[in-house]
């Protein structure tokens, strides 16, 4: 029998396995093969010479283009091998050619959402098992509904390599007296739980009711989350609190502190290594670790590590899915809502600190929502549908509004600060997105206010969210000062707009440092607080000292020399107060010898030290037509002003923006070289 008579032999395997050159697992059956339902090829499964029909598990899909092409070339007659690469070759020159740029892929085809089932282990533990979908369908290509958790533990050896086994008793040794736990529990809530609304109050609740009847029963993860909870509670405690004293046998407060924070978050580490958390892990895990790493942040310690671990941890639990896709009721879905949302805002907070060294991970979100802005009260467990919101300021207000405000600080250190000359108008976009957040503030905070008195820990939350952006705004216009020439109308504008938000910053500053009330937020005054008064204290004496002075100038220097006797009080218990207070002292010194030098030559009728700022203790944001602090021309300034020394002229110019984004960016040893530089009669009082 001639060549060309000869009935062509097809391939036993499909054309996506023979084009792979692996093993098919179905020879000559009928499509999708096991391999390719595995391998997410269901879709291209086919095999040459088989008609077209349709399986009759489910209908096929479009071919893709590598299957076109595969079953094009085993549609050739035999013949010349040279002549089928050749028409091979035009095949795949011809698909080439007909594909989109990439840029205009990922617009007009993006990715395919992925579904998934929550798989459940009998330990309690929760795997994610996602599901690609076809591109014919919204519906996945396997049941989700037939997920199986089918871990097989084939590990052994030592941790993290194999399985630890503790006994709880160990664990527990570390807690401190059950009167202590309640005590410093309540610390917490009433403090950071707000701030950082991570949990569901009502359900703690109950397990810390169930804690206290059996704790040797609780699972390890969630006693894990009660030390993180502790660790994070001691740093809001005050000198004169008692637990400080009972708890610890440290000599200052700061140790004492540092002393029982380190303990209980060692502890929870312990807690977690004993669930061998690398590998199995719930939703208590994860609000345990988000703790931890919110803790530490306030701490001014690292996490970059321990944040990239979670962040894995909660796509492996599917909580960068919306909990819609998993029919979970509202407390459960709501949790999940609020540990990605929390973990969003750490990783783009230490993102911003550490100057962007990873991508965007917002990125791998599959359509999630934010959290619900209602109180834990309103969330029913067992319930399906969440209630409509009251417009009204709740639990979860804050920090919906801070995950707007951490979009454009990313925004502003992406864009103008990493920029070595940003554009004008992109300032001023910044700047109006930083106003409009102000405004919503007011919208949810102070609308019904009139009817009603303001809790006293929203009116803390909204100075807050106050002091974030007027930290933003400095950052902001820093950049803006460090590039412009200071006779430009961009440039006094910048300075007013610094003038302003530092003035602000520094009577936030005093309020919680004043305000009896307040007290639950002294962690804010001793950290986050006083690094931002810090920002603002440098911010106007590198004004002073870099321009002429005038009576337009009076109010500052009070403001400074407040801050600078808070700074000194606080700096017993505070790292920041400790560090910065020298450094605002020497300067101030500085300023007010060289006042005394102004002031000499001034009319009695333009006191230096006049004081006539006053704000009212709830924040608002600056007005198109306030009144600038700034100079204008040379005319509004007296004949007599005087400019600051050389040696202290614009400081702004020895300052890396990046100094300015978290405490724990702070390089002290620029502070040393700048100080070093000064001469020593300019600190004289």
């Amino acid at each position: 029998m001639s060549a060309q008579h000869r009935q062509k032999r097809l391939p036993i395997s499909c054309e996506p396995c023979r084009i792979r050159k692996i093993r098919c697992s179905r020879p000559r059956g009928p499509p999708p093969c096991e391999t390719c339902v595995r391998r997410g090829l269901a879709s291209d499964c086919l095999y040459a010479g088989r008609g077209s029909t349709a399986s009759s598990a489910r209908p096929l899909l479009p071919p893709s283009p590598l299957s076109e092409r595969s079953i094009s070339t085993a549609s050739l007659p035999d013949g010349d091998l040279a002549a089928r690469v050749a028409k091979l070759e035009s095949l795949l020159q011809s698909q080439t050619s007909r594909e989109p740029a990439p840029s205009s892929t990922r617009l007009l085809s993006p990715l395919p959402k992925c579904r998934g089932a929550l798989s459940v282990s009998e330990s309690g533990h929760v795997r994610f098992t996602s599901f690609p979908l076809s591109s014919s369908s919204s519906q996945p290509l396997s049941n989700p509904r037939q997920a199986t958790s089918c871990s097989i533990d084939l590990s052994s050896g030592p941790y993290p390599f194999g399985r630890k086994q503790v006994d709880i008793k160990d664990l527990l040794v570390d807690l401190p007296a059950r009167s202590h736990c309640t005590q410093l529990k309540e610390v917490y809530f009433e403090s950071f739980a707000s701030l950082f609304h991570i949990l569901h109050d009502p359900t703690f609740c109950e397990q810390y009711a169930e804690f206290e009847r059996a704790p040797e029963s609780m699972p390890l993860s969630w006693l894990a989350l009660l030390f993180a909870i502790l660790g994070t509670s001691v740093t809001a405690l005050g000198h004169s609190s008692q637990l400080l004293s009972d708890l610890s046998r440290k000599k200052t407060v700061a140790s004492k502190i540092s002393d029982l924070s380190e303990r209980y978050r060692n502890a929870a580490l312990k807690c977690l290594e004993a669930d061998n958390y690398l590998w199995q892990h719930n939703v208590t895990t994860l609000q345990a670790l988000i703790i931890l790493i919110y803790g530490i942040n306030h701490s001014h310690g690292q996490t970059w590590t321990l944040l990239g671990m979670t962040y894995h941890i909660a796509l492996s639990m599917g909580c960068h899915v919306d909990p819609a896709e998993f029919d979970l009721d509202v407390v459960s879905s709501e949790e999940r809502r609020r540990c990605w949302a929390g973990v969003m805002m750490l990783y783009m907070l230490q993102n911003t600190s550490l100057g962007h060294l990873g991508p965007d991970p917002r990125h791998a979100s599959e359509g999630i929502r934010l959290p619900a802005d209602l109180n834990d009260t309103e969330l029913i467990t067992g319930e399906s549908a969440l209630p409509s919101p009251s417009g009204l300021p709740t639990q979860m207000s804050y920090l919906l509004l801070k995950f707007r405000l951490y979009d454009i600080s990313s925004d502003i250190c992406s864009l103008v600060l990493n920029k070595p000359q940003p554009t004008l108008t992109l300032i001023d976009r910044m700047d109006e997105a930083i106003l409009n957040e102000q405004q919503s503030w007011n919208d949810k905070y102070l609308a019904h206010s009139t009817s009603a008195p303001l809790p006293v820990f929203h009116e803390a939350h909204l100075n807050i969210l106050y002091g974030y952006g007027h930290q933003l705004t400095l950052l902001l216009h820093h950049q803006a000062m460090r590039n412009l020439s200071s006779d430009t109308a961009q440039y006094r504008r910048s300075a007013t707009r610094c003038i302003n938000s530092s003035k602000d910053l520094l009577q936030i500053h005093s309020l919680f440092s004043s305000r009896a009330e307040f007290s639950p937020f002294g962690w804010y005054l001793r950290g986050i607080g006083s690094f931002h008064a810090f920002h603002a204290a440098v911010s106007l004496i590198a004004i002073l000292t870099g321009h002429p002075w005038n009576e337009a100038f009076g109010d500052l220097l009070p403001l400074i020399q407040d801050c600078v006797h808070r700074f000194e009080t606080l700096a017993e218990v505070s790292l920041i107060c400790e560090k910065a207070s020298p450094v605002l002292r020497y300067l101030l010194n500085t300023i007010e010898t060289w006042s005394i030098e102004i002031g000499s030559q001034r009319s009695s009728n333009h006191p230096l030290g006049q004081n006539t700022f006053s704000r009212n203790h709830l924040q608002s944001p600056p007005e198109s037509d306030r009144v600038s602090d700034w100079p204008s021309s040379g005319n509004e300034v007296d004949e007599t002003c005087q400019s600051m020394p050389a040696v202290v002229d614009n400081m702004f110019d020895h300052l890396d923006p990046q100094f300015w984004l978290t405490p724990s960016g702070v390089a002290w040893n620029q502070w040393d070289s700048i100080l070093s530089s000064m001469p020593v009669a300019s600190c004289v009082g």
